[in-house]
């Protein structure tokens, strides 16, 4: 209700409303073209112009514009984005964005989070294989650790805290004696560059059934 209150104010207090839609569809056009060409750079550059001209952004578009920043490694970006659509009303939707924000907080190192968001996105479509998938790899690999004893917790606090390779950081969780560390930052890596090519691939498909209309 009271979003629906602010976009009605918005309106009257924005005598070029109109004029930023006719700006924004050719916006979208560009966005969409270049993003079909997989330049994520141009795609994300029109986007933040569209945000600019019209501050309702359909979720479709938030949700692409998420893609790009993901491809890019922009990872704030993308989080932002995705955590916009995670709660949609379209299953599909909402599902990709718990999925992918469960892919960013496994790369980030937060594991548990990670499962979180990817139960999340398979009780919202069941179907999503990518979420199952990815919740059964990261279900394998990950093991919380145990607290140290006072003493030696007590000790650790006492001792300086040395910067280290920020990859091998994000793997201290991983402590499984099946799989290195080396190991899991593959996995990682892989699950990042797979998680790519799936959107990459559905974003064409999708282009080439509207064609066919």
């Amino acid at each position: 209700m009271y979003q629906f209150i602010y976009h009605i104010i918005y309106f009257l207090i924005n005598p070029q409303f109109f004029t930023n839609i006719e700006q924004k569809n050719t916006y979208k056009s560009e966005f969409n073209l270049a993003f079909r060409k997989g330049n994520f750079k141009k795609s994300i550059a029109v986007f933040e112009e569209i945000e600019k001209v019209n501050r309702l952004i359909e979720p479709e578009l938030r949700l692409d514009a998420a893609h790009a920043y993901f491809v890019t490694n922009d990872t704030l970006n993308a989080r932002i984005n995705y955590e916009h659509t995670e709660d949609l009303p379209n299953a599909l939707q909402s599902s990709q964005s718990c999925n992918q924000l469960g892919v960013l907080a496994t790369i980030r190192g937060d594991s548990s989070a990670g499962l979180r968001y990817f139960k999340k996105a398979i009780e919202k479509n069941i179907d999503l294989e990518q979420a199952r998938y990815n919740y059964e790899l990261i279900s394998k690999l990950y093991k919380p650790k145990s607290s140290p004893p006072p003493e030696q917790q007590k000790n650790n606090q006492n001792q300086e805290i040395k910067a280290s390779d920020k990859k091998e950081q994000e793997l201290d969780q991983y402590t499984s004696n099946k799989i290195s560390k080396e190991k899991a930052l593959q996995l990682l890596e892989d699950l990042k560059n797979s998680e790519v090519k799936i959107l990459l691939s559905q974003k064409n498909s999708k282009q080439n059934l509207e064609k066919d209309w």
